[in-house]
């Protein structure tokens, strides 16, 4: 069957199966705990399709597209997605800026840290310390996300003592979702994925070596879309309500999903490369990792460092992401096309 073809009509299956896992753990979410940060519920299960593409990938033999999307994917997350949530939800705040609560700060602190993890595979390639010391970090990160929680009332009672953002605070009024109708989501998406993921990559892989591009390129640009569009699509509808409340759960949820591809992804992608013996591509794999950090750090510095978040703060996210498009796309656009060596060693 045609490359294209199967590679149309399982994106969109996957888009799909993406939005249906959103809006699951959306239902499942509001049940047992929406404020969880970290998104426990959330955030994990907006990064369920991005870890199924990732693992797919690793056990097919198909590294260069694993390290494409996660890489495009945590890109995307904390460039577009947190972007659209401190531009919209300026947009809409009286104020024209938002604080970030507390427990959101320290988790930007520990995004920042868990930054050193994909920095330092960049420098000492496929490492077995490093990527258990991944998964251990996410563990703890866990275990931390259970007993910090977002506090529903603090941030409004800040709000209205300084008078700025009374009529901001007025949530809608929404019904609850019977329970049933989550899992039914989660099943129909993740049967999607699990079925979609395999021929979509294939197909990817095989388009990118017929039109003679590097499948690292192709996978950062098209997975990100099939599967972080629920997580940004959720950003902007709870941004978009323009209290505080709501827009400090979509940026920690946001950072969560972020956390969760700096430290569990990265364990496991150090385990398969260890254990399968992958060849490490140099320095195209150690780029990708390289931007990917830059990315993941300047995302978590503006929330842990900037007291008040503005419309500027996101538009500065939007630019980090067009100059990273652009250096994949200058590094990738061709497999045989070799980087000069004095280039490489000046990024590395």
């Amino acid at each position: 069957m045609d490359p294209l073809f199967v590679a149309l009509i399982s994106f969109a299956f996957l888009g799909f199966a993406s939005w249906c896992v959103g809006e699951g753990g959306e239902i499942l979410g509001k049940k047992y705990d929406a404020s969880i940060i970290g998104g426990l519920i959330i955030a994990w299960l907006n990064t369920a399709p991005e870890a199924i593409f990732f693992i797919t990938a690793l056990s097919s033999g198909n590294t260069r597209f694993a390290v494409g999307a996660v890489s495009g994917s945590s890109i995307v997350v904390c460039t577009v997605a947190l972007g659209c949530c401190i531009w919209i939800g300026n947009r809409n705040r009286r104020s024209g800026f938002v604080q970030l609560q507390p427990p959101v700060k320290k988790q930007c602190l520990i995004l920042l840290v868990s930054t050193l993890i994909p920095l330092l595979l960049s420098l000492v390639e496929y490492n077995v310390f490093f990527g258990t010391f991944g998964i251990i970090f996410y563990l703890i990160f866990i275990g931390y996300s259970l007993f910090h929680k977002l506090p529903e009332d603090e941030k409004k009672e800040d709000d209205i003592e300084l008078g700025i953002d009374g009529a901001d605070d007025e949530e809608e009024e929404e019904h609850d979702e019977p329970l049933s109708k989550g899992v039914a989501y989660l099943f129909v998406g993740g049967a999607l994925i699990c079925y979609c993921s395999k021929p979509f990559i294939d197909s990817i892989v095989s388009l990118a070596s017929s039109w003679n591009i590097n499948p690292i390129l192709l996978a950062f640009f098209l997975a990100p879309i099939a599967s972080e569009m629920p997580e940004i699509l959720e950003s902007v509808s709870l941004s978009r309500k323009g209290n505080s409340q709501s827009i400090n759960i979509a940026f920690s949820n946001l950072i969560g999903g972020t956390i969760t591809k700096t430290t569990l992804l990265m364990g496991i992608f150090c385990f398969f490369g260890y254990i399968k013996e992958f060849e490490w591509e140099s320095p195209t794999y150690s780029i990708s990792l390289l931007l990917l950090t830059v990315c993941a750090a300047s995302a978590a510095s503006i929330g842990y460092f900037v007291n008040k978040l503005n419309q500027y703060h996101g538009l500065s996210l939007f630019a980090i992401f067009i100059v990273t498009g652009l250096l994949q796309y200058y590094f990738n656009v061709s497999v045989d096309s070799p980087i000069p060596p004095e280039v490489a060693e000046a990024i590395i």
